[in-house]
């Protein structure tokens, strides 16, 4: 009489079932191969299951047992910090690229700003209050340093925005570079 062998598609459920019980079982890819052909053609095989009734259990099965690793994670609360963690450091990535990308944008029309103004979160408001640098005079000043929280730097914006060299802008352009500073402002604000 030979010896019959299980064959098991988890070596880890083949260690316990050998412990367990005593029967030897048998966890190649061969296994795992020959299993996947008789979920395939179960069909076939079983003339009173229809495929779709396979593919609602096979659904259903994947759910039930997404829902049971979620349920039953031991670092449930972990990750929740981890995602919260993740979700701020994409956030930031994103929001330094966004702003990146309108001082590339903006820069066009007055270059000078991103020089004598580096804070992302500042710049976007610089940007949704001056507008056209040609509306910026001495008595922009104080609206400037409500943004700034410096009056020097405001001082130099004013400067830098006669002294300019950008080209000027389009009220389409600009509007667009509006939006996107909005955009960019209330992301950094949230």
């Amino acid at each position: 009489k030979k010896k019959v062998k299980l064959g098991v598609a988890d070596n880890k459920l083949g260690g316990s079932i050998k412990e367990s019980l005593g029967i030897s079982t048998y966890t190649e890819d061969s296994v795992v191969e020959l299993r996947r052909g008789i979920t395939t053609h179960l069909h076939k095989f079983l003339k009173t299951v229809k495929q779709d009734d396979i593919d609602k259990s096979r659904l259903g099965l994947g759910h039930t047992f997404s829902r049971f690793k979620v349920k039953f994670n031991l670092n449930k609360v972990d990750n929740m910090i981890i995602q919260s963690i993740s979700l701020l450091d994409q956030m930031d990535k994103d929001i330094n690229t966004f702003v990146m990308r309108l001082k590339e944008w903006y820069g066009w029309h007055f270059p000078e700003l991103s020089k004598v103004v580096v804070d992302i979160k500042t710049y976007p408001k610089l940007v949704l209050f001056i507008k056209d640098k040609k509306s910026l005079t001495k008595d922009s000043v104080d609206g400037l340093t409500e943004i700034t929280k410096d009056e020097e730097v405001s001082s130099k914006i004013v400067e830098a925005a006669r002294a300019s060299h950008g080209i000027d802008l389009s009220e389409f352009d600009l509007l667009n570079i509006e939006m996107f500073a909005k955009r960019c402002d209330s992301l950094t604000t949230y």
